[in-house]
């Protein structure tokens, strides 16, 4: 009866012996899946902050790049105003051009009649002036 008793607990020593084992292997495995959760854990905390900085260098750009595209818009509004402020200007002064023109014709045919009166009057001047010397000599004619 003991030799049963004794193999009794030879057997649950060796039976608690295989589970403490299979216990301690299992142990192990699953702190080899800690260690690796752990690893993808840290590797994926560090492609979160690489992707924040990412998020952050983008987002400053993305600012930058509005800023600089409210600029180029106020530029472009700017040069728009130039432009419409310059073809007004030109507008006015091919209007003033056409109207120095027609004032330039207007005095131009003015001149030409007051050259043709001139000729006329230097005529009637010349007539005159001989007239006038036919009439002294016949004058002074009569007197002698």
């Amino acid at each position: 009866m003991l030799e049963d008793r004794n193999k009794e607990l030879i057997n649950e020593c060796n039976h608690l012996k295989e589970r403490l084992y299979q216990y301690e292997n299992e142990k192990a495995e699953r702190e080899v899946v800690v260690r690796q959760l752990q690893q993808e854990l840290a590797d994926t905390l560090k492609k979160q902050s690489m992707s924040e900085a990412s998020l952050e260098v983008s987002s400053r750009y993305r600012i930058s790049l509005e800023d600089e595209t409210q600029d180029l818009k106020k530029k472009l509004a700017q040069i728009r105003s130039q432009l419409q402020e310059a073809e007004d200007r030109h507008t006015e002064a091919t209007q003033c051009v056409v109207k120095m023109q027609d004032h330039l014709q207007k005095l131009e045919t003015e001149n030409s009649k007051l050259k043709v009166t001139i000729k006329k009057q230097t005529g009637k001047i010349e007539q005159l002036q001989k007239n006038l010397l036919s009439a002294n000599l016949m004058q002074q004619k009569l007197e002698n």
